[in-house]
């Protein structure tokens, strides 16, 4: 296993991490204490000594470092994206980092994020003070946004990296879906003068809206990049697209996370992984782990968080890092696949007629 070092601490974390959502949240199946405790500690002796929680996890049975979902007053758990009503005030920061505190019986946490705040949150001192206080206070060793629930959120993206310059955001980012990840990248290195910046400010765009925006720099390298703000990523492989065991008769249940997938994504995205075999081949490694090795390639990554539900799936993922992250060649190779959407044929869905 190879190590980052956290800007700002003496702490060096795992370039693979392991995010418990997959264990807590029952979107990827149903996962006893003891299994979910099991699955991590195969995690540890693989020398993955991140482990990414949330206090909304299992509302509140597994130790916080994010926050902002209230379930403390709001104990039903929401169907599929639909999120708690939330709380970023700087009262209830301070009272959800005792509760995760006391849960986990420690006296710090490395890392706290409020978890999904919108932009307007992120545009308030106090927001920023109370946090910094906090790491002062040695309750936290750093912080910053985890964004979502589901891609996009490229105002808060924007705004965080580039004005507030967060010490660390998480967000959805890999290989196939790489905006506007690639964008928060470039604001962090562009600084508060980014011209999107303005836009941001208004909080005026769809969360759901992927695209860059006209500001974006066409000849930027996110993986040259490496600002002093560094990020941690989920959702690394497209929701399992790039595990390549999808085919185009997978069908999810209601129930599971990746229902929300429309059917253009699978059909699509069967046609992109094939034209990643070759790179594959050439390299001796699985899609999943040409997934994180581009991952890796990125200085400004601190952490990638994998969706984690089986030992095997959990030992082929950090067997990654046994091979070289992807050289500048491979990343470019890739960067012009994806700027010509991997030259699939698009879906177009049939009408079906009576």
């Amino acid at each position: 296993m190879r190590y980052r070092n956290l800007h700002g601490t003496d702490i060096s974390l795992s370039e693979l991490g392991f995010g418990t959502w997959t264990l807590t949240t029952g979107w990827w199946g149903d996962y006893t204490d003891a299994a979910g405790q099991a699955l991590i500690r195969q995690a540890l002796d693989l020398g993955i000594n991140y482990i990414d929680t949330a206090d909304a996890y299992g509302n509140g049975r597994h130790v916080g470092t994010k926050f902002g979902y209230d379930f403390y007053n709001n104990p039903e758990r929401p169907r599929g994206q639909r999120e708690l009503p939330q709380d970023m005030s700087p009262k209830f920061i301070r009272f959800a980092i005792e509760q995760s505190l006391t849960r986990l019986g420690v006296d710090h946490v490395a890392i706290y994020q409020p978890h999904n705040p919108r932009v307007v949150t992120l545009m308030q001192d106090e927001h920023w003070e109370t946090l910094e206080q906090l790491r002062s206070e040695g309750k936290i060793l750093s912080y910053g946004p985890s964004l979502g629930p589901a891609i996009g959120w490229r105002d808060e993206g924007i705004y965080a990296n580039a004005v507030r310059r967060a010490p660390l955001t998480q967000m959805i980012y890999n290989l196939l879906e790489q905006d506007p990840g690639r964008e928060f990248i470039l604001a962090a290195e562009r600084g508060r003068s980014y011209p999107a910046v303005a836009e941001a400010m208004k909080a005026e765009t769809s969360k759901k809206l992927c695209a860059p925006t006209s500001s974006f720099d066409h000849s930027f390298r996110a993986w040259k990049a490496n600002p002093e703000p560094q990020f941690l990523i989920r959702v690394t492989h497209s929701s399992g697209m790039l595990e390549g065991k999808y085919t185009l008769d997978t069908k999810f249940d209601e129930s599971d996370h990746r229902s929300h997938r429309p059917r253009s994504w699978l059909v699509e995205g069967l046609q992109k992984v094939d034209r990643l075999k070759a790179m594959c081949d050439k390299r001796g490694v699985t899609l999943a782990q040409l997934a994180l090795l581009w991952l890796y390639a990125h200085p400004c990554i601190v952490s990638a968080l994998p969706n984690i539900y089986g030992e095997e799936q959990l030992r082929e993922f950090a067997a990654a890092s046994q091979h070289p992250p992807l050289s500048d060649a491979e990343m470019e190779q890739i960067h012009q696949m994806y700027v010509r959407n991997f030259d699939i044929t698009p879906y177009v869905e049939v009408a079906v007629t009576a």
